[in-house]
């Protein structure tokens, strides 16, 4: 019986999705309604819906577009530097016809199964999954747009009205935040059995409502500040908190093993999805992070930016005079998470089949085919080191949506916007101590914590887990000035670090114990040059500050520009020829739609 339904939805799914125009099919709307009478049945068709909409894996995703990564992608430069027109709404555009496929098919599952013969709590279950996976969608929509047309049916397109207009963005959070709260009182916090791990959870749910209305309460949706929402988005992580605090979810120990082992035994994942390694679900972020040597193509690299965020071991900013930062030797005494974040020229990195177990980053390095990395740095979140040097594309890198640290920044940031400055200093020292950072003077904090600080803890904490963009979005840290050792990136360059051998390579090494004369990158393969040994460095390396973007058609530098018009972007123009009752956004081209009219 069961592969007699499996058979049925998987026909009914691949007719959904392999025609040319979804709308031109009359039967779309036609499932056979026996389908969600059966508990096993109706659960295969939500498992297509999952594969559709739950979030992949997104290690680096949007790196470029922010102050942590770099990437020379015309889409992406065209949107930091301030090009990208009309015809050009970045590189992220959610306002596709298949999104609202997927939405649609969500809405079929939600409708046949809130009207089947299953019982009450089965249907709560199911379509607590449902509602959740919707409101997942929606929101990749508003936090791109802001309000967005609204669809709660499986809308008949022989005899619905396709053509609806946006909802403001209020109506569109409460929407969302509404399926989300359906969820909650839905599911169980945690599923009991094996074949289930990796389920939408009622705590998922309460921690995804947490962060949409945190968003809604930061200043790019709430530019007059308004207290009520930052209490909204107060109280939701505070019960997604408490909800996960009562079932066993909590920090894990070692913060390197993260996405490494499996998130169905981490106590952090809340929102994920595993991989496995050798299969068609297999991961490749080792492969592009690591050097060649190690079986990667070095991408993904961190900017100078990001690594100087990092605190150093004694918890406080580089700077703070009393930090003891230096510069020519700046990864020393830094943030553990550094360490794990980010591998700097001579740092150790042993992977499993790479005899080194240093990495060297310096131009035209001969031990990584003359190959530089981009920032002058390696990025190292998530690496698994025993993964093979030539497995590094298949593996099984997991991905953590949501993990219970987002939920205490998340908490932390509403707490000092209400000014509970006690609770906010508890809640980041969990993650400082969980670091390794010195617990002199609670962790480096004080007793106060600023909303700069609290960025800054994100973007450390959070680096390459696709935060970062979303954060400065909602922030509107390209066009503000978040503090005085932030401003805006508007005016400014991402930078990396230029990395060269003195004397052309064509240094005499005595380092050591060894006399002889050869090029550097011969000399650092042989192991005669120590990064810790005093002196070395600065004897046989010239590392100096460069500038990523550069506009290179012209021959000028650029600067980021970032449009105030891109806190909301464009719907495409072929959306709205085809829909003329969806409004353009204020700022492009006829736009009228005012994302922040209540």
């Amino acid at each position: 019986m069961r592969i007699r339904y499996f058979f049925l939805i998987v026909g009914m799914v691949w007719g959904l999705s392999s025609c040319d125009d979804v709308l031109d099919k009359r039967n779309l709307n036609t499932v056979d309604d026996t389908i969600w009478d059966n508990y096993a049945a109706a659960t295969v068709y939500l498992n297509s819906l999952y594969a559709q909409n739950m979030p992949a894996i997104s290690l680096g995703a949007n790196a470029g577009l922010s102050d942590e990564g770099y990437s020379s992608s015309e889409n992406v430069t065209d949107l930091m530097w301030g090009v990208a027109d009309e015809t050009q709404v970045g590189i992220i555009n959610d306002f596709s016809g298949a999104t609202f496929e997927n939405i649609r098919r969500i809405n079929i599952g939600i409708q046949g199964i809130n009207r089947s013969s299953l019982s009450e709590e089965e249907k709560a279950e199911l379509a607590g999954q449902a509602y959740f996976l919707r409101a997942w969608r929606n929101w990749q929509l508003v936090r791109l747009y802001g309000g967005i047309p609204l669809v709660e049916t499986a809308q008949d397109p022989f005899y619905d009205d396709l053509d609806l207009p946006r909802s403001t963005t209020r109506e569109s959070v409460a929407f969302i935040v509404s399926d989300l709260d359906k969820a909650v009182a839905g599911l169980p916090a945690r599923w009991e059995l094996s074949a289930d791990q990796g389920r939408i959870t009622s705590a998922a749910a309460a921690a995804f409502k947490g962060r949409v209305l945190l968003h809604f309460a930061s200043p790019m949706f709430n530019p007059d500040g308004k207290q009520d929402r930052w209490q909204a988005a107060y109280t939701a992580n505070k019960e997604a908190k408490a909800l996960l605090d009562e079932n066993a979810y909590g920090l894990l120990d070692d913060f390197s093993q993260m996405f490494i082992i499996n998130p169905v035994g981490n106590p952090e994942a809340v929102l994920f999805r595993s991989y496995k390694e050798n299969t068609e679900y297999s991961s490749g972020w080792e492969g592009t992070i690591r050097p060649p040597s190690g079986g990667g193509n070095m991408g993904a690299t961190p900017t100078w930016n990001l690594a100087q965020a990092f605190p150093m071991a004694n918890g406080k900013p580089i700077h703070d005079p009393e930090s003891g930062y230096d510069p020519l030797r700046y990864w020393e005494n830094r943030d553990p998470r550094f360490y794990q974040t980010i591998a700097y020229n001579g740092a150790t990195w042993s992977m499993a089949g790479r005899d080194e177990t240093v990495v060297w980053t310096p131009e035209r390095f001969r031990g990584e085919n003359n190959r530089t990395a981009g920032t002058g740095m390696l990025n190292r979140k998530a690496s698994n080191p025993a993964i093979d040097r030539n497995n590094t594309g298949n593996t099984s890198t997991s991905w953590l949506e949501i993990r219970y640290a987002e939920v205490l920044l998340n908490l932390a940031e509403c707490a000092v916007e209400l000014d509970l400055q006690e609770e906010a200093v508890a809640l980041v020292s969990q993650l400082r101590q969980r670091a390794g950072i010195s617990e002199a003077n609670n962790f480096g904090l004080g007793s106060s914590l600023s909303v700069e600080t609290l960025m800054r803890e994100r973007q450390v904490e959070f680096a390459f887990e696709n935060k970062r963009y979303w954060d400065m979005r909602r922030r509107r840290m390209f066009t503000d000035d978040l503090g005085a050792h932030t401003p805006k990136m508007n005016g400014r360059k991402r930078l990396g670090l230029r990395i060269t051998g003195k004397g052309e390579w064509g240094s005499v090494v005595r380092s050591g114990d060894y006399r002889g004369a050869s090029r550097l990158d011969t000399a650092i393969m042989l192991g005669h040059v120590d990064l810790n040994r005093p002196g070395d460095y600065e004897t046989y390396f010239e590392v100096s500050v460069k500038n990523m973007d550069d506009l290179q058609p012209n021959g000028l530098d650029a600067l980021i520009d970032y449009k105030e018009r891109y806190y909301y972007f464009g719907i495409p123009v072929s959306v709205l020829t085809r829909s003329p009752a969806i409004e353009q956004t204020q700022g492009w081209l006829y736009g009228t739609f005012d994302p922040l009219k209540e």
